[in-house]
């Protein structure tokens, strides 16, 4: 006999993460996307119409195979579309192909069972166009006339910080969601009804972690200039794919270190043998001040759009997203207000989505509670 469960997914720019009702421990738990890690890489590999490869193996095919398209974020082509050989393929098509990844490896949990509810997060400022083609990915998924359920990403993130801290009617929190793609900032309203009001909301879809990366990047290339110009020259004619990509992945690696230490290493490809670049924290947070300013000024555009002129005005600062980990953008955010962060922030709209739709089931809008 089938159990009936709930499954989320927070369709990010960089990474997608989900989670489900648990069937044997009960409660809402991240669902584990990729070879232990809770999220996935959002990207898609298209060689052909029945030739798809989503995550860490759309990463791989991009790396060594030719003649199909490599789709790095699909959320940026929302709404538009994708050329591939001559025809046109919808952006429903690459966004449904990871929604059908997570869902696959989340029904496994549950006896190959599918889920009988999803839920799909969104940017607050998503239109309807774009949020329809959400569900015109879900409808392609065969999840027999499951409900699909929409929500706005910083209404989850708030539902699941006031699981934990509760709020009362009136109360106000930011949510800063500081992805690998984007950055979004919504001030949300406590409801009498349990429900939240987005008082406020800017974002800048060219600021992620991203931009750090490639902050980073640019001054390894003004030390290689100075100490080692032959590496440089290697990099830029002809270092492989697959050594520029290590190289990348070497920067992202050690800017997440560095959230914890004081230093890290990067290994940079080299026409002999790899060579190894040292690059302190105080170095880093020098290298993404100019980004680390219009981060500041689009936090504070929103909660002075929503009237909030003291950090006292505010219940909480909540961060979400991957990036909102780097130590010096939560030292510029507690200037403005009461900074505050709930188990790993790479999840928590994910896990907030499940209890944000129950509300919807009872108090329906036009935006949200969509059925297949």
């Amino acid at each position: 006999m089938s159990k009936d469960w709930t499954l989320s997914i927070d369709f990010g720019t960089s990474n997608t993460a989900a989670a489900h009702t648990n069937p044997t421990r009960g409660g809402v738990e991240a669902v584990n996307l990729s070879h232990g890690r809770m999220t996935m890489p959002s990207s898609v590999y298209i060689e052909g119409s029945d030739a798809v490869s989503t995550g860490d193996a759309a990463l791989n095919k991009a790396e060594s195979a030719n003649g199909g398209i490599f789709i790095p974020s699909p959320k940026r082509v929302i709404p538009g579309a994708i050329h591939v050989n001559g025809h046109e393929i919808p952006a429903s098509t690459p966004v449904a192909a990871v929604l059908k990844t997570v869902v696959d490896r989340a029904s496994r949990e549950h006896n190959n069972e599918r889920p009988t509810e999803l839920v799909l997060t969104h940017p607050e400022a998503w239109s309807d166009n774009e949020i329809k083609v959400l569900l015109d990915a879900a409808s392609q998924l065969g999840l027999n006339a499951t409900t699909i359920t929409t929500v706005s990403e910083p209404k989850a993130a708030a539902k699941y910080y006031s699981i934990y801290e509760p709020l009362k009617p009136g109360d106000k929190i930011a949510v800063f969601d500081f992805g690998g793609g984007t950055l979004d900032v919504a001030v949300i309203e406590a409801q009498h009804d349990a429900s939240f009001n987005i008082v406020a909301a800017r974002g800048n879809d060219n600021i992620g972690g991203r931009s750090f990366d490639a902050l980073i990047r640019h001054w390894l290339n003004e030390q290689l200039e100075d100490d080692h110009p032959e590496v440089l020259s290697y990099l830029k004619s002809e270092a492989t794919r697959e050594e520029v990509h290590a190289l990348e992945d070497s920067i992202r690696r050690a800017k997440e270190l560095l959230s914890e230490e004081s230093a890290a290493s990067i290994a940079v490809p080299a026409p002999s043998q790899p060579i190894r670049l040292q690059i302190t924290r105080s170095e880093f947070e020098e290298i993404v001040r100019p980004k680390l300013r219009s981060i500041i000024e689009v936090t504070r555009g929103a909660l002075e759009d929503a009237g909030i002129n003291s950090p006292e005005d505010l219940k909480a600062l909540y961060l979400t997203g991957g990036s909102s980990r780097v130590p010096i953008v939560q030292e510029e955010l507690k200037k403005l207000g009461p900074v505050s962060t709930l188990d790993d922030p790479k999840l928590v709209v994910a896990q907030g989505a499940i209890s944000a739709a129950c509300l919807l089931y009872t108090s329906p809008s036009p935006r949200d509670r969509q059925k297949s």
